[in-house]
C-alpha cells in the first residue's frame, strides 16, 4: 500500500492511543467520579484560578511597561513551553498507562497458567 493511501487511512480511521489503553479508561472514570462528586465547586474554583491567572498578568504588564513586540516575544515563549510541557506529561503518562497494561496482560497469563496447572 503506498504512503497516500496509508496515510488518508490513518486519518479516516484515526483512534486516540489513550482511549485504546484499559488504564486510561479506568483513570478517566476515576476522574470523572470524583469530579461529579465536587461539581460546581470545581469548576467554580478553576474559573477563579483563571481569573487571578490574568490579573496577575496583567498587573505585571501595567508595572512594567515593556513595549508590544517584546510582550508578544515572551507570549510566544511561554506558549512554546506550555506545548512542549503538556507533550511530554501526554508521553509520560501514555508511558505509563502502557506499562500499566502490559503488566496487567502478565499478571492474568501467570493466573492463567496457575489454573491450567491446577
Amino acid at each position: 500500500m503506498n504512503e497516500d493511501k496509508r496515510g488518508k487511512y490513518d486519518r479516516d480511521h484515526r483512534v486516540n492511543p489513550l482511549k485504546a489503553s484499559q488504564a486510561w479508561m479506568e483513570w478517566l472514570m476515576k476522574k470523572r467520579r470524583a469530579f461529579d462528586q465536587r461539581g460546581d465547586m470545581a469548576i467554580a474554583a478553576w474559573a477563579e484560578q483563571q481569573q487571578r491567572e490574568l490579573n496577575i498578568r496583567v498587573r505585571r504588564l501595567s508595572r512594567s511597561k515593556i513595549d508590544p513586540e517584546e510582550e508578544r516575544r515572551i507570549l510566544a515563549k511561554e506558549k512554546a513551553a506550555s506545548v512542549e510541557y503538556l507533550n511530554n506529561t501526554l508521553k509520560r503518562h501514555t508511558l505509563i498507562l502502557k506499562k500499566r497494561d502490559l503488566t496487567r496482560r502478565r499478571m492474568e497469563e501467570v493466573e492463567e497458567k496457575e489454573k491450567i496447572i491446577n
